[in-house]
């Protein structure tokens, strides 16, 4: 199954179905979604959804661990911490998880996507963090133990560049998998977020061979690799600058000039461009892989279905 990301809009279903049908033509089967309240769950029914990414909270262990004075140092003050959580209660996160849960599975969905990842608003720019990826996810199993119980489509774990589930680490990989109570679980893996943060990667050819390496390291958790997110990165040597005016004006902006300003960084460290390596040797060296989606990033559904053909050509 070939899919790619999209989220659907009001008032475009007849312009995306136009374009689903000439991409259909180039072999794409579906889209990957994320559900949310900008449109009613029926709406989302007309869709050709394969799975949906579930909500993510980048930020979100303090929150959990009831480290009141972190939160409110990354939120600025109550205002922000009630847009950016809904509530004060920890709980709010495994109410707003259960409910993506049964959204996943009123749509009849192949597949749901989850970020296992922890990271604080300055530590993108910084790069030093005070937890560590094992802390990052014991917490997280404490949540999905909680919320995906008995049967469902198939749940599958997102690595990111931050503290959390990277696929760097074996190790940590098992514990994590193995700690997953519910049944029907696997891993995918994003190429830009296994990338990105590895500054001795600076082109798509070293780019294949850190991703081909990392998953022989990862052993026969290989086998557990579902579904595959396919965009890349610019190779600038971005994450080596200096970043202390970004910091500076971070810290003194309010909780909506700090979005900015992070969505900005992270705009230029994970771009989500069309993957120029050897993405068929990726591809055959997942012998259980299920689900390869083109995550990338366009300006239009005209753009979007260049960007799909191009990446669609590095495939075949």
């Amino acid at each position: 199954m070939i899919s790619f990301s999209f989220v659907p809009k009001e008032g475009e279903k007849n312009i995306f179905f136009e374009s689903f049908k000439r991409l259909k033509k180039v072999g794409i089967s579906g889209i990957e979604t994320i559900v949310g309240d900008h449109l009613p769950l029926e709406e989302y029914e007309d869709y050709p959804i394969e799975g949906v990414h579930l909500l993510y909270y980048p930020t979100w262990l303090e929150f959990w661990r009831g480290e009141k004075e972190k939160v409110r140092e990354d939120f600025y003050n109550d205002e922000g911490i009630l847009t950016y959580y809904r509530s004060f209660d920890k709980n709010i996160l495994i109410e707003t998880f259960k409910n993506q849960f049964e959204q996943a599975k009123k749509l009849n969905v192949k597949y749901m996507v989850f970020h296992v990842s922890h990271v604080r608003p300055k530590d993108i720019f910084t790069m030093e963090f005070d937890y560590n990826s094992e802390e990052v996810l014991k917490e997280c199993l404490v949540i999905l133990n909680e919320v995906f119980k008995g049967d469902g489509p198939l749940l599958l774990f997102e690595n990111l560049p931050w503290p959390g589930l990277t696929l760097k680490n074996y190790e940590e990989t098992k514990m994590f998998l193995d700690g997953v109570d519910y049944k029907n679980k696997g891993l995918l893996l994003d190429l830009s977020h296994i990338i990105c943060t590895e500054k001795t990667v600076d082109s798509f050819q070293s780019a294949d061979k850190f991703i081909l390496n990392s998953l022989d390291g990862l052993k026969e958790l290989k086998n557990e690799i579902y579904g595959i997110h396919v965009n890349g990165i610019k190779f600038e040597k971005y994450l080596e600058r200096n970043f202390s005016k970004n910091i500076s004006e971070w810290e003194q902006g309010d909780r909506r000039d700090k979005f900015m300003i992070e969505w900005e960084h992270m705009k230029n460290v994970d771009p989500h461009l069309v993957y120029m390596g050897d993405l068929k040797k990726i591809v055959e060296a997942l012998p259980s892989l299920k689900h390869i989606t083109f995550e990338l990033n366009f300006k239009s559904l005209n753009h979007l279905e260049e960007v799909v053909a191009e990446q669609m050509s590095y495939l075949k």
